[in-house]
């Protein structure tokens, strides 16, 4: 009867072997697309954070400015304030809908190389 132990007793090795095979250049320039959209997807994500973020604070100061007064003038400061907010929110929410297409189509493009 035959074991399989010396073959287990390899395998590992052989695995490390695949695994450290250096890249085929489709896969360093899918890689490279991958990486080029992620940095893309990152930067529409910074911006539109540095840009919610100001409206956060221009939203504050509005919101200070109105202070604890209930006239008309602090009750349409205060609606401007949460518009800022809300607005901001959107922003964002378009960053990341915007980053995720980006990543997606560089995903896409990765992927086509892969199969070429």
């Amino acid at each position: 009867m035959m074991t399989l132990r010396p073959a287990l007793a390899l395998l590992p090795f052989a695995l490390a072997t695949v695994a450290c095979s250096p890249e085929t250049p489709q896969e360093q320039q899918a890689e490279k697309i991958r990486d080029q959209a992620d940095a893309q997807g990152d930067s529409i994500e910074a911006a539109a954070a540095n840009q919610a973020a100001q409206m956060d604070e221009q939203a504050a100061a509005l919101t200070n400015q109105a202070g604890t007064s209930q006239g008309y003038d602090a009750q349409r400061t205060n609606v401007r304030a949460e518009a800022l907010r809300k607005e901001a929110d959107l922003i964002k929410e378009q960053a990341e809908a915007r980053a995720k297409a980006v990543r997606d189509q560089g995903e896409a493009q990765a992927s086509a190389v892969l199969a070429k």
